[in-house]
């Protein structure tokens, strides 16, 4: 059994919350828009659920690794920073029932 329509999903998930994000307005957002938080929240949270995600075949590694590491949320870009520690990066991508620190 393959987890790749899994691994996409999240990763499409993924891409639409950015695609949000990047199409809000470039003004100066205030503190309390709610548009804006609704949309960085989703970015946040689909970032997590593919950073967390541990795949189950070879194939599924390939296909995480190949999204991630052109994503400025997983490698940071511009100068930024990533989301994830590297530990978090790493942990993902160990197997199944694997210890987690």
């Amino acid at each position: 059994m393959t987890d790749l329509p899994t691994i996409q999903a999240l990763i499409n998930a993924h891409k639409a919350a950015e695609d949000r994000w990047n199409a809000l307005p470039d003004e100066v957002w205030p503190e309390d828009d709610q548009e804006m938080e609704a949309a960085g929240e989703l970015v946040s949270r689909t970032a997590a659920a593919l950073c967390a995600y541990r795949p189950t075949t070879l194939e599924g590694v390939h296909l995480k690794a190949g999204y991630m590491m052109t994503c400025s949320d997983f490698v940071g870009g511009e100068g930024g920073e990533p989301e994830f520690t590297h530990a978090q990066l790493v942990s993902g991508f160990l197997p199944v029932g694997a210890e987690r620190s």
